[in-house]
């Protein structure tokens, strides 16, 4: 007798794989805790967030023109403007994210991470 023919293909494909992650590690990016954040998204090899440790930040702001600021910043007086800007001093409130693109670039942003992490930074 002739073989039985064979089983007919199934009407639905199996599902693919499931797909990895570009990020290898998402617990960095989890903000619980977090009252402030700082993003530094294009973080080039961490010059910012390195500024922005610092508290290099409040007085870049206090600086700032007008325009940099929400509308009402321009009828505000010193005091004010200080008081607004003042979580800018406290830069160890924030945690700091910072994203970069460039693969050449991640190796001195990790370094600047590092270094801020052992400073004591949610970084």
């Amino acid at each position: 007798p002739p073989p039985p023919p064979p089983p007919p293909p199934p009407l639905l494909s199996p599902p693919p794989p499931p797909a990895r992650s570009p990020v290898p590690d998402l617990s960095a990016l989890m903000l619980g805790g977090c009252g402030r954040v700082f993003i530094d998204g294009g973080s080039n090899m961490g010059e910012a967030v390195g500024a922005f440790a610092d508290g290099r930040f409040f007085s870049c702001a206090m600086q700032a023109p007008p325009r940099n600021h929400r509308a009402a910043w321009a009828s505000m007086g010193r005091g004010e403007k200080e008081a607004s800007m003042g979580p800018l001093r406290e830069p160890r409130s924030f945690c700091v994210r910072s994203f970069e693109a460039a693969p050449s670039l991640l190796p001195p942003l990790r370094e600047e991470e590092a270094s801020l992490r052992a400073r004591g930074y949610d970084v």
